[in-house]
């Protein structure tokens, strides 16, 4: 009999099941009893990504690209013709031939992108070199660096293309360097004049169309070297003109021997090699060019205006830093009231001394000197152990910190007095760390947010906390004056909004 008790118990592994269980009923139940936790849970989410749907549009990303070059060039007149063109890439700001506004607009932010056109690429062409079209820019976004200079060699191959195309219709890659052309071509005249010599017919004629093949190709090269020296302004050549001139008799006399029409062979041979001597002659003094330059006579270079170097890591660091302090300081204030609720601390607080303001700013100081620390490590850490730059005064990064904490600490207390719960203070934190993600700048572009949605963006203090870090730490620029006016105005207005709500209640308490 003293053995039945024992024997009414589970077995271990059983035991543990059922005491599980025990809790995991309790859970479920909790969750259900709660239906706005619930919506937090699984609407939220969702929402935000419909709202991140809805609200970004890739194709709006278009940079303000202003031009610069020569005036009265016909850079102008293609930047004029092309307009229309242009759009569907960039928004054009006009074109001008002072560098220096051009640079300035671009540290000013009027502008995204400065292409710079050669002032003249005739020199560099003409020794052979691509002339450089410049590209400048103050993008810290790798993904955006990577963009404008795929942008850059795109729009400079198209302007090559529009070159070959004045150049040849077709077969302008298949052309050899002048030297190799001539030296051919002279190759060829002699087995003409050793087949006539030998009084070979067959052999002259295979030879002269070699000769007129040759001479054709080098044609093409001089006539080319024409167009696009005539397209980048020089003046009418007309040491070129002379040696097309002969060329073109060349070509007759080797087309006349091929066909072996009528006349003697030896005369005409000779005749073809005096032609031969005038081309050869005429040669050095024509300035042809390299077929690679013909056809691609200009390259893109892209220039950062930012004093340093920027890998992803490097830009994504600011970003986290003011994301962690955002999501820290929410979720200290989110479940710091609803406790002293729930443990019915409120009561006290009513009959207190202390008043809804006192509360609030003795709350926040407690949480902005943790805070504070938690961001000092975390710069620390950026810049001694991942080697992220701190261009600009450390200062300034102290200050982007208190005011991130300060806006987040006040959106937390909002979140902890209309928070039933901790459970859903939780979740308001967890989502409000959702909306940073998405709506801050911090994986994309604010330029690609569209409204009504790009205000939610307004509205978190992450996103002044990013632009300014990245003013601060990869720019060495001062933060923008409307990056500290908007989340001061967000410390305001969170703060107020604090205190009134926590003042009803605590009337209500």
């Amino acid at each position: 009999m003293s053995r039945r008790p024992a024997q009414l118990r589970a077995s271990r592994p059983w035991a543990r099941v059922i005491q599980s269980s025990a809790f995991v009923r309790k859970e479920l139940v909790e969750i259900l009893r709660q239906p706005r936790l619930l919506a937090l849970l699984v609407v939220g989410p969702f929402a935000l990504l419909l709202l991140f749907g809805a609200g970004y549009r890739n194709e709006d990303l278009r940079m303000r690209t202003l031009f610069v070059g020569p005036s009265d060039s016909f850079y102008e007149d293609a930047v004029a013709d092309h307009q229309e063109d242009l759009e569907r890439f960039v928004e054009p700001q006009g074109f001008t031939d002072d560098i220096d506004a051009a640079r300035a607009r671009l540290d000013d932010g009027d502008v995204d992108a400065v292409v710079v056109f050669p002032a003249d690429p005739l020199d560099t062409v003409l020794a052979g070199e691509q002339a450089e079209i410049e590209v400048l820019h103050d993008k810290i976004d790798p993904i955006q660096q990577t963009a404008i200079e795929v942008a850059a060699r795109l729009a400079v191959q198209e302007v090559n293309a529009q070159v070959v195309a004045a150049v040849v219709a077709s077969g302008q890659d298949a052309l050899r360097p002048v030297d190799d052309v001539l030296a051919a071509l002279t190759a060829a005249g002699g087995q003409v004049a050793a087949a006539a010599a030998a009084g070979d017919p067959t052999a002259a004629a295979d030879a002269a169309d070699t000769v007129s093949t040759t001479a054709a190709e080098l044609r093409e090269l001089v006539a080319g070297t024409d167009v696009v020296l005539t397209r980048l302004g020089a003046a009418d050549d007309g040491a070129r003109r002379t040696v097309l001139d002969r060329l073109d008799e060349l070509r007759a006399d080797a087309a006349a021997i091929a066909a072996e029409g009528g006349g003697d062979l030896t005369e005409r041979a000779e005749t073809l090699a005096a032609r031969l001597d005038d081309v050869a002659t005429a040669m050095p003094d024509v300035a042809a060019i390299d077929p690679t330059v013909i056809v691609q006579p200009f390259q893109a270079v892209t220039e950062s205006t930012v004093p340093e170097r920027i890998e992803p890591i490097d830009f994504f660091a600011p970003s986290a830093i003011a994301l962690l302090l955002q999501h820290i300081a929410v979720t200290f204030a989110a479940l710091s009231l609803v406790r002293d609720r729930e443990l019915g601390l409120f009561e006290l607080l009513r009959v207190g001394p202390l008043t809804s303001w006192e509360i609030v700013s003795g709350k926040t100081i407690a949480y902005l000197l943790v805070g504070m620390l938690v961001g000092v490590g975390l710069l620390e850490g950026a810049v001694h152990l991942l080697g992220v730059p701190l261009v600009g005064a450390a200062a300034w990064a102290l200050v982007a910190f208190a005011l991130v904490l300060l806006a987040s600490l006040a959106l937390g207390t909002i979140i902890s007095l209309l928070s039933g719960t901790e459970t859903q203070a939780v979740q308001w934190a967890m989502l409000t760390l959702l909306a940073g993600l998405f709506f801050s700048g911090f994986v994309l572009s604010l330029d690609g947010m569209t409204f009504p949605v790009k205000a939610i963006a307004y509205v978190l203090p992450v996103t002044y906390g990013i632009r300014i870090l990245q003013d601060v730490m990869l720019r060495g620029a001062v933060p923008a004056t409307e990056d500290l006016l908007g989340v001061g105005a967000l410390v305001l207005a969170y703060g107020a909004i604090a205190i009134l709500l926590l003042r009803r209640q605590l009337r209500t308490a």
